[in-house]
């Protein structure tokens, strides 16, 4: 009997060191810690995350480069937030007719953000809908099969403003978009690859606008001096164009923006709420005008117009001025039913 016991030990040692030989080479080699991580992906943010373009961020960690997710909602408005490295990815479906609650944290409308970065926002390209700054980057895909939105959004930090790395988010952003259409079953068409995204040039002279401040108007009292645009070519989501001066503080004076889809929808409340925004389909106030357009089968277009405390409007500004924009941005995009302030 002790004869057969030393035997079965002399055979189980070897088995032993080769487990723990594979053990070690599974936790400290290059090949094991992209097993470990793929591993990790399977379940990590509902498995949307694609390997090769989230390790671009992470380099394969797992620990910092996953450090958490959270899925809410079901059915048409379900949402997985997760981090990725040192952004935040959220994919959500977003209901057509779904109007942003203030009073409610954690819904997906409320957890878009934008303008979060010193850069406007420009296309994507690659026949994408949907726009970077440079920071946080938005990708939407509207669903042939029901009446919602999938919105995929990245949200980095100012070390990743770069031409570099914002399109290693925008290749994140795009490809995970498709894994959860798939995954969500949600039927829509979408881009290819993501060309590089170069910088804008900033604030040349106003009268040589081309891009999203063409043919906007500017006070005749010689209070601006400057614009800032982006091309006006692509499927943004948003667009924006801000005009200033440098006379006295040099600061921006009116800001016009341009949003599509859930970012429009974001911005607009509903009527019957008091906390502010954008009401029904066109309006106006003493800071602010606003106008709308049908943009094929999703949310209507919201166009807008600001001013800010550096500036003095003469009387009637406003409203021509969002006219101006309002029309050549719904050209572009092929909206209909463009509703302005009376």
């Amino acid at each position: 009997m002790k004869m057969m016991r030393r035997i079965a030990l002399y055979a189980a040692l070897p088995l032993v060191v080769l487990l723990a030989a594979g053990y070690g080479w599974y936790r400290v080699s290059d090949t094991g810690k992209r097993w470990r991580y793929e591993d990790r992906l399977a379940t990590y943010c509902e498995g949307l995350l694609p390997v090769a373009e989230s390790a671009a961020l992470t380099s394969y960690s797992i620990d910092p480069g996953l450090p958490g997710d959270r899925t809410g909602g079901a059915g048409d408005d379900r949402w997985s937030e997760c981090g990725v490295a040192d952004t935040r990815l959220l994919v959500a479906l977003i209901p057509y007719d779904d109007v942003r609650n203030r009073n409610l944290s954690g819904e997906p409308l409320a957890m878009l953000r934008d303008g979060s970065s010193d850069h406007l926002p420009v296309a994507i390209g690659g026949g994408w809908q949907g726009y970077t700054d440079f920071r946080d980057t938005g990708i939407v895909l509207n669903c042939t099969d029901r009446p919602a939105s999938l919105v995929v959004t990245v949200s980095a930090d100012e070390s990743h403003e770069n031409a570099w790395e914002t399109r290693q988010i925008a290749r994140l952003a795009t490809t995970t978009a498709q894994r959860a259409a798939e995954r969500w079953s949600c039927s829509a068409p979408h881009g290819a690859g993501v060309q590089p995204i170069p910088l804008q040039p900033d604030r040349p002279e106003p009268g040589n606008a081309t891009g999203t401040c063409a043919g906007v108007p500017v006070p005749g009292d010689d209070s601006v001096d400057w614009h800032r645009e982006t091309t006006a070519a692509g499927a943004a989501l948003l667009e924006t164009c801000a005009l200033g001066e440098t006379k006295a503080r040099d600061e921006e004076l009116y800001w016009f923006g341009a949003a599509f889809g859930p970012y429009a929808q974001r911005l607009r409340t509903s009527d019957d709420d008091e906390s502010g925004g954008y009401h029904g389909d066109a309006g106006a106030d003493r800071h602010s005008a606003w106008a709308s357009a049908e943009c094929g089968t999703g949310p209507r277009a919201l166009f807008t117009v600001n001013d800010t405390e550096y500036a003095a409007p003469p009387h009637g500004y406003l409203r021509t001025a969002l006219r101006a924009f309002a029309e050549r941005a719904a050209q572009r995009h092929g909206c209909t039913d463009l509703r302005l302030p009376s």
